[in-house]
């Protein structure tokens, strides 16, 4: 009885490792909303967008960081990621720390995510060198 109740502690304490972890390596994703990119664009303004200027005020912070956005599927979500890529490239971002993904959750979205050097071990793009 008594080990049943050990390795039910053991197993218990390795959850909640694991989650403390998981915790602490997640990075917040930010969300562009379809109905903001639809807003005239100038350079003031796209910058003003939450998840673009959260973006670049952490991919400013560290240099070692690249961007994952995940799209929408199909045409529209195609031309839409290569537009953003475009104004952020503009605005000062090396076109090398931009990642591409296919398959955002919601198709009204792009998820912008910073990928740091600890967390490319489980990114999409862990195999890519990110400059």
């Amino acid at each position: 009885m008594s080990n049943t109740i050990l390795m039910i502690k053991k197993i218990l304490l390795g959850l909640f490792f694991i989650f403390l972890a998981n915790s602490i390596l997640a990075e917040e994703i930010e969300l562009l909303h379809a109905d903001e990119w639809l807003l005239p664009k100038q350079a003031v303004t796209i910058l003003e967008m939450p998840a673009i200027s959260k973006s670049m005020q952490q991919l400013q912070k560290n240099m070692n960081s690249s961007l994952l956005l995940k799209y929408p599927g199909g045409d529209e979500g195609t031309l839409w990621v290569n537009e953003l890529r475009s104004w952020l490239i503009a605005l000062g971002l090396s076109s090398k720390r931009i990642e591409l993904v296919q398959g955002s959750v919601n198709p009204a979205t792009i998820e912008f995510e910073i990928l740091t050097d600890k967390l490319n071990i489980n990114s999409t793009v862990a195999n890519k060198e990110l400059l």
